[in-house]
């Protein structure tokens, strides 16, 4: 008998503009996609430059199209996988940015910004952020 625990159900997404930047002191990555009722959706991926050393104020910042669909230190893991990205979030972070536990970022549509969002991930783990993954894996 195979007791092997089965895959989650993963959302895939198509991104399809990026914005990145490096002011304020904060570091983000803006990624743009559809989603269900929504033909131009995004989601914010903000941390500080430096960290602070309490907690709350150095997790993981996420927000969809406003600060109503937001949390902080939610992410379970946020990894390269293959050419795109994998989001597992906790119940209370999936619930607060109304996105699934597991949601998959691809670069089909604009394979070119897969670098930069890359780029800009590995400058976030820099930083501390061990859930931040990128290292590519199957």
């Amino acid at each position: 008998m195979n007791h092997a625990v089965p895959e989650p159900l993963v959302t895939a997404f198509d991104v399809v503009e990026l914005f990145v930047g490096d002011d304020d002191g904060m570091l983000w990555l803006t990624l743009g996609f559809a989603s269900l009722g929504e033909p131009l959706d995004v989601l914010h991926i903000v941390c500080g430059k430096i960290p602070t050393g309490i907690l709350e104020e150095d997790a993981l910042y996420l927000e969809r199209t406003s600060q109503d669909l937001a949390c902080s230190g939610e992410v379970l893991a946020l990894a390269v996988r293959g050419e795109g990205l994998a989001l597992t979030l906790t119940p209370e972070g999936a619930g607060a940015l109304e996105l699934p536990e597991h949601v998959r970022f691809t670069f089909k549509a604009q394979p070119a910004l897969f670098a930069q969002a890359v780029e800009k991930l590995a400058q976030m783990a820099a930083l501390g952020h061990a859930c931040i993954a990128t290292n590519r894996c199957p």
